[in-house]
């Protein structure tokens, strides 16, 4: 028998397994015609043969094989299913026939096809898999296809040695049965149950289609030099149907498939995937895992399957790179998950799930849901709701924000995802599973396995008493303590006291976050830089996703998907509870429904409802369209501030709520101060401030929106401001502005003013002196405003810490 060399190429797919009878040659082999063929075959890579058979084809195995037209696949002879067997064993052998293939010397290009294990009874091409009785071991299931590399056109010069190349067209398991400590247990009666065991292979076509319905346990092969389990199964996409059914210390227990450590879809063609199943016999827990997969028909062998080696270098090489890197040791708890394409923009996919999977015992620890989105006003808990706040040790309540929110967006050419508040943990080691289908690029595969595995990093360190400072940045390199506010908000809720003061210093950069703040005290968050617009807390919140201002509901942060929920509250940021000073400086908060987007609704980038507490903003801006701040609860000042918005951007109930040299721009014909204040409060005063517009806005832009009833009341006093003059306009204007009083307003009650003039200098009051008392505004002496609102201590005199409204 001659042997020939054959150059075996990168094969694309992975690798799969099959059934059939395995018949047996008779006869010897005849000398060869002129056009009989010979085919060589070279198995010296994986095949799913070799755990039982070693690494070399044997003697007598037989193959069935058909000369295709190369163009129309169709047969070029009447010789159909023609039996070639070796008489040798080894890596590379020759199969020769007692009845060869011939092909005629009229220029025709071939092709060869073959199949393994042979079978006589074939009818049109179709080769029957049946693969439920394994116990005697696999190899008459293990379902091999060749074909030649190129076209074959005969000549009588031409060697007839023609090289096949094999694929395994099934899939392999292996299963390892192990207790917690990884030692192997013995266990009897093992069935792989619920998985189809029927198909028809064609040989002529090489497609595989599977009887669905064709359901019936498999009894695995037990390899004795292991004790493993080897089982010839179909390849098809992964079912919560199929398991393992096994008696163990004379009970019977099960495992399914899909309960592992990492996101499988689907058993691919040519791919030998290796479970442990690991086992407290004393109790009712069974951990799977996924420990290998060798896909020896795949030139790509990580784009399905797990393997501890598989690492993201070869994901840069397929034009993408990750946030934190693979392997990073030094990733925030509170981070985002980005996937950064160098090739065309990604989409976000609409079906597949993205996992995160604590590396120490594999559990899964967050789910996103690609099949799901952000959703109007939702009613109850979805994988596009998340639950933000960590409850303080020394609260009295459980409050937390259930909101619908972003979990997967696309920045640039970025996917950006954001895990659940409170699913990654500090000083702990994760994996990330990404579905193919859950991102729509053209470079993208999936990531699986451990191809994405981090580390976070430990909390600070805490010492009581002291003022405890941390660092929030997105950049992994500046040494910040964490990647966002909440984070640290959370860090300062679970680990200080609420009497110690803090500091959240913020890097630069856009912090696309929710934020909820509650039951704390004594917390400073500012920009390193001083800059206030290189830190901008920002989202697209509305009352048309989140409905409501509510603070905050009473929910576990681990809440099961379903489980019901209201008032998500549509703000960027909200303080809430009893919390009590709270400061922010030189910083930006912007709600972006209505700031970039334009768009018109209530949704607010600060709602405060804190009680009695206080509040202070330095040289900050508020950047909305309606409702830009709802300053309600208690003590609020905003000092140099610049506020923006068009409809009833400013408002809500307080005890006082001071703004002190701020600009407050309308950007479009609206109204700017909707107050609901306690008449017992003094409301909002607005000192040395700017009432500004945008350029072109003439007209419609009104200061207040009158809202009166039995308990609230317009409390609202101007000092020593400039307005536009479209306000005061506007304010004479057709009467437009109704004060919606019964009677005029006095030093405690309605609207106040003192020392006001237009940008042209007219004086505010001589400007509306014609109006009808009740629709005029109060007319504050220079000594009821040097007794009740020159200083700080007259206007928080219900305050007990007048000297904190200090910058």
């Amino acid at each position: 028998m001659r042997l020939f060399h054959t150059l075996l190429y990168p094969l694309l797919g992975l690798l799969c397994l099959s059934c059939s009878d395995d018949e047996q040659e008779t006869g010897s082999n005849p000398a060869l015609n002129s056009g009989a063929i010979t085919f060589g075959v070279d198995l010296t890579g994986f095949t799913t043969r070799i755990t039982q058979d070693g690494t070399s084809w044997t003697n007598g195995d037989k193959i069935g094989t058909y000369v295709l037209n190369a163009e129309t696949s169709e047969l070029v002879s009447e010789a159909v299913n023609t039996p070639y067997v070796c008489t040798e064993a080894g890596q590379s052998v020759a199969f020769t026939s007692e009845t060869p293939l011939t092909v005629q010397d009229d220029g025709t290009p071939v092709k060869f096809v073959a199949y393994y294990p042979y079978n006589a009874d074939i009818q049109d091409f179709n080769y029957p898999v049946a693969i439920a009785d394994q116990s005697n071991g696999s190899t008459a299931c293990d379902l091999l296809y060749g074909t030649t590399a190129e076209p074959y056109v005969y000549d009588k010069e031409s060697d007839t040695d023609i090289a096949l190349k094999f694929t395994h067209r099934l899939s392999k398991v292996v299963l390892k049965f192990m207790d917690m400590e990884k030692r192997p247990l013995t266990v009897s009666d093992v069935k792989i149950q619920g998985m189809p065991v029927s198909a028809s292979f064609n040989v002529q076509t090489g497609v595989l289609t599977t009887d669905e319905a064709a359901v019936a346990d498999i009894a695995p092969y037990v390899n004795t030099a292991t004790d493993y389990r080897e089982a010839i199964i179909l390849p098809t996409a992964l079912s919560n149907a199929y398991k393992v059914s096994f008696v163990l210390d004379g009970r019977t227990r099960e495992w399914v498939f899909a309960d592992l450590d990492i996101s499988l879809p689907k058993f691919n063609p040519g791919s030998q995937y290796t479970f442990g199943i690991y086992i407290d016999p004393t109790a009712d827990i069974i951990v799977g895992r996924l420990e290998d997969v060798d896909a020896g028909n795949s030139s790509a062998p990580w784009d399905d399957g797990s393997k501890e080696e598989g690492t993201a270098d070869g994901h840069k090489l397929a034009g993408y790179n990750l946030f934190p890197a693979n392997e990073a040791t030094d990733a925030f708890a509170d981070t985002e998950l980005k996937i950064s394409f160098e090739g065309v923009a990604p989409e976000l996919g609409k079906s597949g799930y993205i996992r995160i999977y604590r590396k120490s015992d594999h559990k899964m620890v967050d789910e996103i849901n690609m099949g799901e989105r952000r959703i109007k006003s939702p009613e109850v808990v979805t994988s596009w709701v998340d639950i933000i706040g960590v409850t303080p040790k020394a609260a009295t309540v459980n409050r937390k924000r259930a909101v619908g929110y972003h979990a997967v967006r696309v920045e640039d050419k970025t996917i950006v995802i954001k895990p659940h508040s409170q699913r990654l943990q500090p000083d702990t080691e994760y994996y990330i599973i990404v579905d193919k289908t859950a991102i729509n690029q053209e470079d993208f595969l999936g990531i699986y396995g451990r191809a994405w595995q981090f580390a976070t990093k430990p909390n600070p360190i805490v010492t009581p008493g002291e003022e405890h400072t941390v660092t929030v940045s997105h950049n992994i390199n500046d040494d910040a303590d964490f990647y966002s506010l909440q984070g640290a908000i959370d860090y300062f809720a679970a680990n200080i006291d609420r009497s110690d003061k803090k500091v959240i210093n913020m890097a630069d950069g856009i912090y696309w976050e929710i934020v909820y703040l509650r039951d704390q005290d004594n917390i400073t968050i500012k920009s390193i830089s001083g800059n206030r617009d290189a830190v901008n807390i920002q989202y697209d919140n509305a009352d048309k996703y989140n409905g409501g201002i509510n603070d905050g509901m009473d929910i576990s942060q681990f809440a099961p998907l379903g489980t019901a929920i209201h008032d998500g509250n549509r703000s960027v940021i909200t303080i809430g509870g009893n919390a009590d000073k709270i400061r922010f400086e030189n910083v930006t908060i912007e709600n972006a429904y209505g700031w970039t987007q334009g768009q018109n609704g209530q949704a607010e980038a600060i709602v405060i409802r804190n009680d009695n507490g206080a509040t202070a903003f330095i040289n900050c801006k508020f950047l909305g369209y309606q409702d830009t701040i709802l300053s309600g609860g208690g003590y609020n000042w905003y000092s140099n501030c610049f506020i923006a918005g068009v409809t009833d951007f400013i408002w809500g109930g307080c005890k006082v709520s001071l703004f002190e040299n701020c600009e407050i721009r309308s950007t479009g014909n609206g109204r700017v101060i909707n107050a609901r204040t306690n008449k017992a409060n003094l409301g909002y005063v607005f000192s040395d401030c700017q009432f500004t517009v945008n350029e072109g806005i003439t007209g419609k832009s009104r200061l207040i929106e009158s809202y009166v009833n039995d308990d609230n009341d317009d409390n609202i006093t101007f000092m020593n401001t400039v307005f536009a003059d479209v306000f005061l306009n506007e304010y004479v204007q057709d009467n437009s502005v109704k004060l919606n009083r019964t009677e005029a307003a006095t030093l405690t009650e309605g609207v106040k003013m003192y020392n006001c003039r237009t940008e042209t200098g007219i004086d505010f009051l001589e400007g509306i002196s014609n109006l009808p008392d009740k629709e005029k505004i109060y007319d504050i002496t220079l000594n009821e405003y040097n007794t009740n609102f020159a200083t700080k201590a007259s206007l928080f005199k219900g305050y007990d810490d007048i000297d904190w409204f200090q910058e």
